[in-house]
């Protein structure tokens, strides 16, 4: 695998010998990551020696990039009486850096006698030119960027789920089933809350309310009141009229009061929480939400079997 090299860096490598230049190409191969790679062939631009640059290249071997790069890096921490010549030279040359930090390297030199270039005069930058952002930060900025996850940071919100968004799914056909009539179209949640509640064997079913082939809206209030009883949430939809399946809600609980009976709703996108009447439920005709499109209940998913749960 090639790698991209600097034209400084090729500039030396080119004055290696052939058997130190085929060697380096195996040191690069062995780097355990781009900024190694990048710490290998900034030394090798410096005009280090094959020798020094192995052994350079073995002492980052044992580091991680964090390691690496604190142990190749002077900061504005770095103590006073390092003269500005060395400061510049360090920034420019990591392998310097490292020993004026404290490291230290035992070259092996891997061909005979090697004469290295003279070393080139360190580029002084202007004050006036433009920021100049470091490849070692650059790599490991991105490293850490991989690793991590802002949960304040911009992007795509979740939004409320709308039912009539979805695309409709071909299930094979059913097996005949003597319950209640099953509903048609799009069955979002039948399957999602079914291998959820596997363990418990609770199966679910999604009905239509008020449509053909579904619940009427008596028979819907009066499942998922059964079901709340025995401490089961019912997920439903709600929207404007009978077919708009326009907001995803929870019915959460049942509130009895002498003939009277309240279910509590629960809008898990804007945390709205709510009780109903039962008849306000029958009566379809507005529900408390804020929106006041939200009139009724449209859709409801009911629990099939509850022998494993109590």
């Amino acid at each position: 695998m090639s790698y991209p090299i600097s034209e400084d860096a090729q500039d030396q490598l080119d004055q290696w010998p052939p058997t130190a230049r085929v060697l380096f190409n195996e040191l690069l191969e062995d780097a355990g990551s781009d900024l190694q790679r990048e710490l290998i062939l900034r030394a090798v631009a410096s005009a280090h020696t094959p020798g020094e640059v192995h052994a350079f290249a073995d002492q980052l071997r044992a580091m991680s990039d964090e390691e690496a790069y604190e142990a190749c890096t002077l900061h504005d921490t770095a103590p006073e009486d390092y003269t500005v010549s060395q400061l510049l030279r360090a920034e420019a040359d990591p392998l310097f850096a490292f020993e004026l930090k404290g490291g230290t390297i035992e070259p092996n030199e891997v061909t005979p006698a090697f004469t290295p270039p003279p070393r080139q005069a360190v580029k002084v930058r202007h004050l006036n030119d433009e920021p100049m952002i470091d490849p070692l930060v650059a790599v490991l900025s991105r490293k850490r960027s991989s690793e991590s996850f802002e949960a304040e940071s911009p992007g795509v919100r979740p939004k409320s789920l709308d039912w009539n968004e979805l695309q409709p799914n071909r299930p094979p056909p059913p097996k005949k089933d003597d319950s209640l009539g099953s509903s048609q179209g799009t069955r979002f949640l039948e399957g999602i809350l079914g291998e959820a509640t596997r363990s418990l064997q609770i199966s679910w079913k999604e009905h239509d309310v008020d449509l053909p082939g579904g619940l009427s809206m008596q028979e819907a209030v009066s499942s998922a009141a059964g079901a709340l009883a025995r401490g089961i949430p019912v997920p439903c939809a709600v929207g404007a009229r009978a077919g708009d399946h326009r907001l995803f809600v929870v019915m959460l609980q049942l509130s009895t009061s002498g003939k009277n009976r309240a279910i509590q709703l629960y809008n898990p996108f804007s945390t709205e929480v709510l009780w109903v009447n039962e008849g306000d439920l029958l009566a379809s005709y507005e529900l408390p939400f804020a929106n006041k499109m939200n009139r009724r209940i449209t859709r409801i998913v009911l629990p099939q079997s509850l022998r494993a749960a109590f």
